[in-house]
């Protein structure tokens, strides 16, 4: 039997037709791709859903619950925003210039109450709020020693508040900020007019907190301090988170001679507001009396963090290093404190001659940089005059050659 072999087939050489159709498929897509660029990414690539606008009365309730939370800078900043979403609400900016008076910026609130009185000039609480802006500014500037801006936006504070009571005769807070404006100022001529408008807040709201304050302040300019004293407590259980109750309360026990009672009270106000400036340079003064000059050091330094313009609390400091004989700080911090202040006047006039006296004790030979303070301080009625004359004295002295 004769078996037939037949030799096995050999695979075909080079690429099969399917993978050359897939190739020649590949490059097609590809250059479809690549002329049709723009066409396919919108169909490839899914459009972005934009977020949904916030309205601007959705940044007022944001506002609104930051600063329940205590988020006040938070708090700014959406009201901030609902106004420049919607400009037409006069609560927007009501509620926006009371929080930065709260948060320390007066100058923008009297920016954003300009603003609103253009808006709504008819709007009682407009002009409430712009009173509490021009109170705030006049305490700016009587911190960084300007009495006269002070005084005048004190005077601009009365003319808001006027224009609240013409519209609405029972705004309670309106007369409180009236009569702030005519108290700061220290003139006693004035005093009646504020303790009557102050009054007239109390018996349209007895439990306004402002009222309180402004009535304990009145009192306690004309030496009534027990009566001042009961209003500063009425107004901390009317709002038990006003700083500037427990700042007048702290005052007031110091002036009492309740030294302790003033430092506690202090504390309970920088419990309440670790960001109050004024707290803390009150703790400093307080600290001052007790010669804890550590204290005292570390206190006016933290109202000086707070408040770079804060021109007491440079003086405190400055104080503190003169009671320490450390002369070379204390006219550091003194040329600060006098640089800011500009002019000695009576209230003001120790730390000039602190300065003054700095540098006569560090060198005789400094006269020359003290004597044009002392001359300052001796033609005003401080009770530093004296001290200042006793200055020139020695420097007259020393440039003699004689001995006192």
């Amino acid at each position: 039997m004769i078996i037939k072999r037949t030799p096995p087939r050999y695979p075909r050489k080079g690429p099969s037709c399917l993978l050359v159709l897939l190739v020649l498929a590949g490059i097609a897509a590809g250059a479809f791709i690549i002329t049709n660029a723009e066409q396919v990414r919108d169909t490839i690539i899914p459009t972005p859903t934009p977020e949904p606008t916030r309205s601007a009365t959705e940044y007022a309730l944001l506002a609104d619950l930051s600063e329940r939370d205590g988020e006040l800078v938070e708090a700014v900043d959406y009201y901030e925003t609902a106004v420049r979403l919607d400009a037409t609400k006069p609560e927007f900016y009501i509620r926006l210039i009371n929080l930065l008076v709260q948060t320390g910026q007066s100058e923008r609130a009297l920016e954003i109450a300009e603003q609103a009185t253009v808006l709504a000039p008819d709007n009682e609480d407009v002009w409430t709020a712009v009173a509490a802006a021009h109170i705030a500014n006049g305490d700016r500037l009587d911190n960084m020693g300007d009495p006269t801006g002070a005084n005048l936006e004190y005077a601009e504070a009365v003319r808001a508040a006027d224009s609240a009571i013409a519209i609405n005769a029972r705004n309670a807070t309106a007369y409180a900020y009236k009569a702030a404006g005519l108290v700061f100022p220290q003139d006693p001529a004035k005093y009646d007019q504020a303790q009557e408008a102050a009054a007239t807040a109390i018996d349209l709201d007895p439990d306004n907190a402002t009222a309180r304050l402004y009535m304990a302040n009145t009192l306690e300019l004309q030496a009534y301090y027990a009566a001042a004293r009961e209003n500063y407590q009425l107004g901390i259980q009317a709002d038990p988170t006003m700083i500037d109750l427990y700042i007048g309360l702290a005052y007031n026990y110091f002036g009492t001679g309740s030294t302790s009672e003033a430092i506690l009270t202090f504390q309970d106000a920088i419990a309440i507001d670790p960001t109050n400036a004024v707290a803390f340079d009150g703790l400093a003064y307080m600290y001052l009396q007790l010669g804890e000059l550590p204290l005292a050091k570390d206190n006016a330094a933290q109202a000086i963090e707070l408040d770079p313009h804060m021109a007491r609390a440079y003086g405190r400091l400055g104080e503190a290093y003169f009671k320490e004989f450390n002369y070379d700080r204390a006219i550091e911090e003194l040329t600060t404190a006098v640089d800011l202040y500009g002019e000695p006047n009576d209230l003001n006039a120790r730390f000039f001659n602190m300065l003054a006296t700095a540098y006569i004790r560090k060198d005789l030979a400094l006269c020359t940089q003290a004597v044009p303070i002392f001359e300052a301080v001796s033609r005003t009625n401080s009770f530093s005059r004296e001290s200042a004359l006793e200055g020139l004295e020695e420097c007259r002295r020393a440039q003699l050659g004689t001995s006192p």
